[in-house]
């Protein structure tokens, strides 16, 4: 756990209206020295959203363009030279489509900046602690990165925010790689945390003003919270985040993992919270993730209970699935190959899953649903 404090600016914004949220990320930015401390003149600067699918950003499966577009304004303001870059999840259908559905497309046309892919920028091999990483060009190029995630659940880790958003670091099937070697949230948070410990952003700017609550990151519901955070401190920032939503922190792995390697602060006692309060946003009853038992169960409890503990990922036709190779995303992403054909529906084998729930992640239709073991179940 990191000695020194941090700080975490909170403001407000009724909606994605641009003036005003380029009131409230200009009051975050400034809380925490503006963007000028960050930025400086003619540097090369990567914002680094969470563009998860191809979706219309409504929908809070995604950064807000009119965030990103705040974001731009204050760092040209500070004579930086921005874009904009992700390995976004439905990129194997095409990246144009992606960002054309988030509204990236037209933020680019709007104000100049490129867009770039880190699937067709390239990756550079980079030393972790837990093994070597490929990551992309255009993060080791930047003389800036700033991670912009969006205020989300998620079914594997419970909670997604700014340590997870770096992990989109690792373009295309890498990211796929690594759920195989690590299937297990706490196995796996190692590797996200590894991972953001090298990308080592700036500046986290979260768009929190609508949430993803129940079973995100891209199947849940969107929730109006009306919060943006900035700080430089990713552990203090998913803290203060998760905390907001009601969830235990200490059961969050990537969140006490990264304090423990020293990359930031969870003590509440020792993080500085500015502008709007935690406890004065509506997140009262914040519906969390149904699989949340996989981060309450030590590992090797579960391990020992496996016939009997199990996640498993189901699609149907009735839920939404196109079938077949209309779509694919899941049997594609898959990273053990567990899913196949059946009558034209993707199946999983339930022998092969690593219930890493990529699959779920990734679906552009809201087609995969989980199904607990009735031990599981008892226990959510």
């Amino acid at each position: 756990m990191s000695e020194q404090r941090a700080v975490v600016s909170i403001s407000r914004s009724a909606d994605y209206e641009l003036t005003a949220i380029r009131a409230a990320v200009a009051a975050a930015v400034d809380a925490v020295g503006g963007m000028s401390t960050f930025v400086k003149p003619g540097q090369k600067v990567l914002i680094k959203p969470n563009l998860l699918s191809a979706k219309n950003p409504d929908r809070a499966i995604t950064t807000h363009p009119s965030v990103l577009e705040a974001i731009i304004e204050l760092v040209r303001d500070a004579g930086g030279e921005p874009t904009i870059g992700d390995s976004p999840g439905g990129a194997i259908r095409g990246v144009d489509r992606v960002w054309k559905n988030t509204g990236m497309k037209d933020l680019s046309e709007r104000t100049g900046v490129p867009l770039v892919s880190f699937e067709a920028a390239g990756s550079v091999p980079s030393q972790g602690i837990e093994r070597e990483y490929m990551l992309a060009r255009p993060v080791v190029d930047a003389d800036v990165v700033i991670n912009v995630p969006k205020l989300k659940t998620h079914m594997l880790t419970l909670y997604t925010g700014a340590i997870k958003n770096t992990f989109g670091a690792i373009p295309g099937f890498g990211k796929a790689r690594l759920h195989n070697l690590a299937g297990r949230p706490a196995p796996f948070s190692r590797f996200v945390v590894d991972v953001h410990s090298l990308v080592a952003p700036a500046l986290h700017i979260m768009d929190g003003v609508m949430a993803m609550e129940g079973d995100g990151p891209s199947g849940g519901k969107a929730r109006y919270v009306g919060a943006v955070m900035a700080g430089t401190d990713a552990v203090a920032m998913d803290t203060v985040a998760a905390g907001m939503l009601g969830m235990d922190v200490r059961r969050v792995h990537m969140i006490r993992l990264a304090a423990e390697r020293g990359l930031g602060t969870d003590d509440p006692a020792a993080i500085d919270i500015v502008g709007e309060s935690p406890g004065s946003f509506d997140t009262e009853g914040f519906k969390l993730p149904g699989t949340g038992i996989l981060n309450y169960i030590p590992d090797p409890l579960v391990r020992a209970l496996k016939p009997f503990i199990w996640i498993l990922p189901e699609m149907s036709k009735e839920w939404g699935c196109v079938g077949g190779e209309r779509c694919g995303l899941c049997m594609r992403s898959c990273p053990v190959e567990a899913i196949s054909l059946t009558d034209d529906v993707p199946v999983v084998d339930r022998k092969t899953c690593v219930e890493c729930l990529c699959c779920h992640e990734v679906c552009p239709h809201q087609a995969v649903r989980i199904k607990l073991s009735w031990l599981a179940d008892k226990f959510a």
